[in-house]
């Protein structure tokens, strides 16, 4: 077999590549027909499916105000009652939660995510997190977390939140620079965004960790070190560093295309992304994973490292995704739907994909990039194939060593999405010829954009407004 593997060459000389590529990740998937979903899902839910560690995301579509850069936003929280979807979300909960399946194999990690958890009440919360706890089999040390805003994530709820049994908090900041929150619509200053986090933290009840986002419009060197300096300082146990990820739907890509809003240049980011890390090693904070650092033993980041595994999850609420081994889905975006669905007695399911097989190797090449080291011998049997291209990545200084077993550089991680695509495409033909050749001609049947369900998106990556 020959391989064309010239076009993923990176540069020796500069920057390594001129933008950093989408994944793309392969499902070997088709839709379920329409008038098959609901019979097909009554059926996946007699039998037991044990072999996968297993998750559960919850996603809760409110916000109080539309971030200029998040592209998750849904529904506007004025607007809507919040009461009415907690009591649909217990029903989707409960709904088939003493099937075979669901109680077939224990969860190690609930995400609650959206949208904006904590625009629920604190009776809403402590509800639908002792729901959660009561009726399904969380492992006795599983991973609760719940996304929260700065604003209005009153004192009542975090109470409730950890009576109910929450244990991480994760609180979307991006800056704490008040001018670039401004310019993000972001309604707390940097004071306040401080003030929250410290009285959070020095609760030591639980897991307190925050995302920082480099690449933001006005955002300089000097900003970026003050971020670093006062996550080094505040009562946390965890910190997200992520590059802007600029989407066209959003209210700051019209700034930008519209040439009202300059943002820093690829180049710009790595160096943001080199300083990030030296900065936190300096610190004495530990990498868990490409984008996350922890700084205490009580930080895991252990929903999004499984799903990057490869790991199933449950889906509940109004445009949730999850995975269950071959099948993926998507819960209703449109609320009247959801709530449609539910008063019928139904999973409010709007897509559901049965793919062709397990792509085992798949996960192990997302785990291991995501994590910063890749087996090629474990994820196939011809890893020769790649070898000249593993020899290129090396001399231009994205892997460590020129070997089939090699781990990421600084530069290697930043431009993970890259390498990750490229290996993608090239094992999928070694691995999966028959499956390439599919690819090949109908693109859209084997594959879906990992942001296309909420569930794998926080573990994404939603944000919530603050």
């Amino acid at each position: 077999m020959k391989l064309e593997l010239e076009s993923f060459y990176a540069k020796l000389d500069g920057t390594p590549f001129t933008e950093r590529w989408a994944v793309m990740p392969f499902r070997g998937a088709m839709p379920v027909g329409a008038d098959k979903i609901n019979d097909t899902w009554q059926q996946l839910h007699q039998h037991a499916i044990t072999k996968n560690k297993r998750l559960l995301y919850v996603h809760i579509p409110f916000c109080a105000t539309h971030c200029s850069f998040c592209g998750f936003y849904q529904n506007p929280l004025h607007k809507h009652d919040t009461e009415r979807y907690t009591q649909y979300l217990l029903q989707d909960i409960l709904l088939n939660a003493d099937s075979v399946l669901y109680q077939s194999a224990p969860i190690h990690a609930v995400y609650f995510g959206g949208g904006t958890p904590s625009a629920l009440t604190a009776d809403q919360l402590h509800r639908i997190i002792t729901t959660l706890r009561k009726h399904y089999p969380l492992t006795p040390d599983c991973e609760i977390t719940i996304e929260g805003r700065v604003l209005n994530f009153t004192d009542e709820k975090i109470d409730a939140c950890l009576e109910a049994g929450a244990n991480r908090f994760s609180i979307g900041v991006q800056t704490f620079d008040t001018a670039i929150r401004k310019r993000l619509a972001r309604t707390s200053d940097k004071q306040q965004t401080i003030n929250f986090i410290e009285k959070l933290g020095l609760r030591d009840k639980a897991t307190v960790v925050c995302d920082l986002i480099f690449g933001l419009p006005e955002q300089t060197v000097a900003t970026w070190q003050e971020d670093l300096a006062i996550v080094r300082d505040l009562p946390l146990d965890g910190v997200d560093l992520y590059a802007l990820n600029l989407l066209p739907t959003t209210p700051l890509f019209k700034s930008v295309e519209n040439n009202r809003v300059t943002l820093p240049t690829v180049t710009d980011n790595y160096q943001f992304y080199q300083m990030g890390v030296d900065t936190l090693t300096d610190y004495g904070w530990h990498q868990l994973s490409n984008s996350h650092w922890g700084k205490t033993t009580r930080e895991r980041n252990l929903y999004n490292i499984l799903i990057k595994q490869g790991a199933d999850y449950l889906a509940f609420g109004s445009c949730a995704g999850g995975k269950l081994q071959d099948k993926s889905f998507m819960v209703q975006r449109n609320l009247d739907h959801y709530y449609a669905n539910l008063d019928q007695g139904k999973k409010p399911l709007a897509m559901l994909l049965q793919g062709n097989k397990q792509l085992k190797w798949l996960h192990l090449l997302q785990g291991g990039i995501e994590c910063g080291c890749v087996d090629l011998n474990a994820i196939t049997s011809q890893p020769e194939l790649l070898a000249p291209l593993i020899n290129q990545w090396y001399q231009a200084g994205l892997i460590c060593e020129d070997k089939l077993c090699f781990r990421l550089t600084t530069q290697g991680r930043f431009w993970a999405s890259n390498l990750l695509s490229a290996l993608q495409k090239l094992l999928l033909q070694i691995n999966e010829p028959q499956l390439a050749q599919i690819a090949t001609k109908h693109p859209h049947a084997v594959m879906m954009k990992a942001d296309s369900a909420a569930g794998l998106a926080r573990a994404k990556h939603s944000h919530a407004a603050q």
